[in-house]
């Protein structure tokens, strides 16, 4: 009997994670769905996201449910869970993309709105939105401003570092290669899944290995993630070996507060740095647009690559010469209200 009221709080419990969210059964639902974390751009994100769909269901009078999970299995169902309860819409920010293709075919099938967030699911169709930063113009931006940076020298050979293989990291880098010309000469490329950590050993191990003028042959470092330029710049300052570290310039995407550092003292003396805004805020736009399809609004945005309205989120670079005024902006502040 222990056993048995044992097993009915844990599962008691479960049902209390996946269900959060207002109580009242009658009302229409909003359903979220979002990569599980604690900490970083995810664990930002879902703390706007939950207080944005909060504060709209407060004002709007609907329910929602929102849901994290870690695994493509547990987000597959995840999905599962919300169809069955007939939501008015669903906001899904896929954990890969791919393999999120038949769960969002079933939210399509049975004719709820769906919106995609962030990653997207190629060749996908039929849904009622996409939504994410401007990551191709966010690689268009930096392409250009490596090109300028290094108007003078005639090629350029630089290391990649890249979130993972979803469409985030490839719309960053096609736009950079679109932009940045032939002169840059890509020489190793890592994929760090999103991690500072991951990011310093790659580079720790390619500075332990590589040869001295393979080093010194180096000028730049491409990174699509603030995250990952920690790594980099921790992995810089960390070389003690004989050859010469002529990296002039890294770049990141995200605008993070910790990264403002490194415009003041914190990087490594000759290494410029520059930063593109991708905030986890704008999760809130998702599911405000959620909220809007619910009262009856129309999407209003142009047709994207897979058919659907594609709403893109502005962003701003930030480098040496503003990042006090972009701290200083109302896009920062909000970033980090809570």
């Amino acid at each position: 009997m222990k056993k048995l009221m044992m097993m009915c709080l844990i599962l008691l419990a479960a049902a209390g994670a996946v269900f959060a969210g207002g109580q009242g059964q009658s009302k229409p639902i909003l359903g979220v769905v979002t990569p599980a974390a604690d900490h970083g751009f995810t664990g930002e994100s879902i703390r706007h996201g939950e207080a944005e769909v909060k504060a709209l269901a407060a004002q709007y009078g609907f329910d929602y449910r929102y849901l994290t999970a870690s695994e493509d299995g547990q987000q597959n169902n995840a999905v599962d869970t919300l169809i069955s309860l007939k939501p008015k819409v669903i906001v899904l920010w896929p954990l890969q993309g791919d393999a999120q293709r038949n769960a969002a075919q079933k939210v399509v099938d049975a004719k709820i709105p769906l919106i995609i967030y962030d990653r997207f699911i190629e060749n996908f169709r039929g849904h009622a939105a996409d939504v994410s930063g401007d990551n191709g113009g966010i690689g268009e931006a930096m392409g250009r401003y490596f090109a300028k940076y290094f108007a003078s020298a005639s090629t350029v050979s630089y290391l990649e570092f890249l979130g993972d293989s979803s469409t985030v990291p490839k719309e960053r880098s096609d736009g950079f290669a679109s932009t940045a010309g032939g002169k840059f000469r890509k020489v190793q490329s890592f994929v760090t899944d999103w991690s500072q950590q991951k990011a310093m050993e790659q580079l720790e191990t390619y500075l332990n290995t590589a040869s001295a003028a393979e080093i010194e042959s180096l000028q730049a470092i491409y990174t699509d993630d603030d995250e990952e330029v920690m790594g980099v710049f921790s992995a810089l300052k960390n070389y003690k070996g004989p050859a010469k570290i002529n990296i002039k310039l890294v770049s990141g995407v995200g605008g993070r507060r910790e990264n403002m550092e490194l415009f003041t003292g914190g990087g490594v003396p000759g290494v410029d740095f520059v930063t593109y805004t991708f905030s986890p805020s704008m999760i809130r736009d998702a599911i405000q647009l959620g909220a809007d399809i619910m009262q009856g609004k129309s999407v209003s945005a142009p047709a994207g690559p897979r058919g659907a309205p594609y709403v893109k989120i502005s962003f701003e670079e930030v480098d040496k010469t503003n990042y006090q005024t972009y701290m200083n902006s109302a896009k920062f502040k909000t970033r980090y209200s809570i």
